[in-house]
Formats: C-alpha cells, structure tokens, sequence
C-alpha cells in the first residue's frame, strides 16, 4: 500500500511543489520566528505535496478542512505568494511596508546563518535570499538590495576604525596641532572654514511588476541617475555654510575656482581653510597657488591627518542634509539638489573641531 492509501488521500487537492520552492516552505515551516500562520500555510502545502489527506492535514495544522482546501488553491493560483500574503507581505511588492520593514531589520539584526541563509555576514545575495524568502520578490538592480541595506541600518562601507590605514594615534596627534592653530587664528580674527566637496543623486525609477499565474513575482526596475556636485565652506565663525555648485567632475581645477570665489566673497583679510584629505587637494598645482603674489595668497591651508573625515566638521553637515532630503522622493534632480542646498544654506550649523555629532558605528561620510 503506497504513501496516498495509508492516509486515505484526496487526489484532487494533491498539489506541485518544485525543489526550490520546497527547500524554502520548510525553512518558513521550521524558523521559530516567523508568522504561525506562515509555518501552518508552508506545513500544509508540504504535506499536499506529498499527498496528505486534507482530513490529516487539518488536524495537524488545526484548522478546519475548508480553511485547508483554501490554502491549497490559493497555492496553485499565486505560490509562494499565497504563503505570505497578508503576513509576511506580498501585498506591496514594490516596496516593504512598515511592518514588513521592522520584520526586516529584526532578522538583519542576526548573523544569516540564524536565518537560513548560507553566509558569513550580510550582502547583497544574502539580502536577495531573504526577501525572496519573506516577500517573494525579487528585485533586478542590485542597487535595490543596497537601499534596502541601508533601510535597515546596515551599511556596505567598513566602519573607520576598521580601516587599515588609519592610524589613530597619529590622527590624534595631528588633529590636536590642527585644534591649536585654528583657535590661535580665531583669536586673531582671521576667518577660518572647514571645505569640503560633496556629490549628491537623484534616481529615477520605472517599476514594472508581472505576476503571471502559477509564476513568482518578477519585480523589474529600471534606473536613472543624475549627479550634482558642490563645494562647501562651513564658517567656524558664522557657522554657516557657503555652497558652490561645481561643473562636471571634482577635480583640483574646480577647487581652484571654488577657492578663488570663496577668499574673493570673504570680507576678513585673513583666511584659513581646513580642506578634507582629497588627492586633489594635495596637488602641485593648487599647492603653488597658496604661495605669495599667486591666485590663492590669501588663503592658508590647513591639512588634517589622513583617513579622519569623521573629525571634519564639514563632513557631518553632509551627513545631516543627505539624512533630512532624503525622506522625501523628488520628481526631478532640480528638486533634489535644491533641497539639498536650500537645507546647508538655510541654518546654523554648530559644528567645529571641539564640538561634533557623535561619530557613528559605520561610516556614512560621502565623498
């Protein structure tokens, strides 16, 4: 007597099931976690598939045989969706609602191995695992499963202290002769800035969802991205912040312009400028110009130890306006770089080498 005699199966209830999309239903039925609703759902399915009588299946998952029965065309109708909908969501596949969102980051939270994930850390194939296996989506731009990192609070950069060339007695060092001439300028009345460049993006997007019966959901995006650079000036004085746009790419040339305008629009005769560590900002050609009866003579550099960006005022002012701009989605770049400016430009910033945003585990500083 063969499997479907013994427990007196229903033959027309009996569904397909396909290796990956079973090596999945048992991880949802076996993880502690998730929805039990989910664990049921996959349970059911799995003993279907095996062609469990639907009687055997009800008790087993304690629901009643039409609740069942529901299940199981449901199944055949969406797949993987039916398992999750309403649950662990598919109702926006597009992009995670709230509560899929904080479901998301408690399952960041843990190594993947934890998960059900073969990885050592989380990336974006680990990333692309989960959310196959949580929303049934898959998503065509790796740059989806990026955003999403970031979403969680998770970061693709190394935290600075990992870095291997940072070195943070000599940063320590540095920054305190750094913290000494800037206060004994101050104290002279010069004018003294902390500069930086800062590059900003603005992505559009076209989203296509196809949801053929039987299939999973195939999300396609396509993307489009438009970049605008500026220079910035925080004054340790004002403590506001003079932005430039640049033209075509950061290089020395356009700091060269961007200082000239900077010393020109500056009433005090004296000014110091306290750049980031850019390899342009250390070339021959602008190093030249600082000199006595050249372009830049009334600008004195100020360099900072390498690999320190997070003692940069600057820097953190582009942390704070990338935070604030983009909680919203602008239609067009015009919209979005003038956020972005609107938002440096507009207020006080009380930042300056004694008194900083407290540095972050991970490094967000943009370049």
């Amino acid at each position: 007597m063969d499997f479907l005699c013994r427990f007196g199966c229903d033959r027309d209830m009996q569904v397909g099931v396909t290796p990956e999309e079973t090596a999945v239903l048992i991880r949802w039925k076996k993880r502690s976690d998730n929805h039990a609703l989910v664990r049921m759902k996959a349970e059911a399915v799995l003993y279907a598939s095996e062609g469990v009588s639907i009687s055997i299946i009800a008790k087993t998952v304690e629901r009643a045989e039409r609740t069942v029965q529901e299940w199981l065309a449901e199944w055949r109708a969406t797949r993987m969706c039916s398992v999750l909908t309403g649950h662990a969501g598919n109702q926006n596949a597009a992009e995670p609602a709230r509560a899929q969102e904080e479901e998301l980051k408690a399952i960041l939270a843990r190594p993947p191995s934890r998960s059900g994930v073969h990885a050592e850390f989380w990336d974006v194939p680990a990333m692309r695992e989960v959310v196959k296996i949580m929303f049934d989506v898959e998503y065509q731009a790796d740059s989806s499963y990026q955003l999403l990192l970031r979403l969680c609070g998770l970061s693709l950069e190394l935290p600075d202290s990992f870095d291997e060339h940072r070195n943070e007695k000599a940063i320590t060092r540095r920054m305190a002769e750094v913290k000494a001439q800037v206060k004994s300028l101050l104290d002279q009345g010069w004018e003294v800035y902390t500069a930086d460049e800062v590059r900003l993006e603005h992505e559009a997007e076209t989203r296509r969802m196809q949801l053929p019966k039987g299939q999973r959901t195939k999300l396609y995006v396509d993307r489009k991205k438009t970049s605008q650079s500026f220079f910035g000036a925080l004054s340790l004085t004002s403590k506001k912040v003079t932005l430039y746009p640049i033209e075509g790419n950061q290089n020395t040339e356009q700091t060269i312009l961007a200082l000239d305008r900077l010393q020109r629009e500056t009433e005090t005769g004296k000014t110091a400028v306290v750049p980031d560590n850019a390899r342009f900002h250390h070339a021959k050609m602008l190093a030249g110009l600082y000199e006595p009866g050249r372009l830049l003579e009334r600008i004195t550099p100020i360099h900072p130890p390498p690999y320190a960006p997070d003692h940069n005022p600057v820097e953190h002012v582009w942390n704070a306006a990338r935070s604030n701009i983009a909680n919203i989605q602008r239609e067009t770049p015009e919209e979005t770089f003038g956020a972005f400016a609107s938002y440096v430009t507009g207020r006080s910033f009380d930042y300056d080498f004694e008194h900083l945003p407290l540095r972050e585990t991970r490094n967000d500083f943009v370049s």
